[in-house]
């Protein structure tokens, strides 16, 4: 979780640094700036949805009873998931260590 909790600070600053530049924003900046954040999304999705998927595991039947609430946030880590799809950050992750490459802008950066 420290892991997931640093990254996100990393992106966080990445992404300020960014808007800051605003229209100076070089493309190289860019890159780094969409891979930093990239690498938040992977890691703390797949933690969010294995600690859901987890807690379900460990409570059984019961953790689908409203009155826990906990299938909201199995629901909502999930869908936050697909909404800006994991697989395509880690495809640019992946794309970056073996190329050099930036992920191109595209609707999901």
């Amino acid at each position: 979780m420290d892991a997931a909790r640093l990254l996100a600070d990393d992106a966080t600053r990445a992404f300020a640094e960014a808007d800051t530049r605003g229209l100076a924003l070089t493309p190289t900046e860019r890159g780094r700036a969409a891979l930093t954040v990239s690498a938040a999304k992977v890691l703390s999705s797949r933690l969010a949805t294995e600690a859901t998927s987890r807690i379900f595991e460990f409570t059984a039947a019961r953790a689908t009873a409203r009155v826990s609430g906990l299938d909201r946030f199995w629901r909502d880590a999930r869908t936050l998931t697909l909404h800006d799809p994991v697989a395509y950050k880690a495809r640019e992750l992946g794309t970056f260590l073996l190329t050099g490459r930036y992920p191109p802008m595209t609707a999901y950066s």
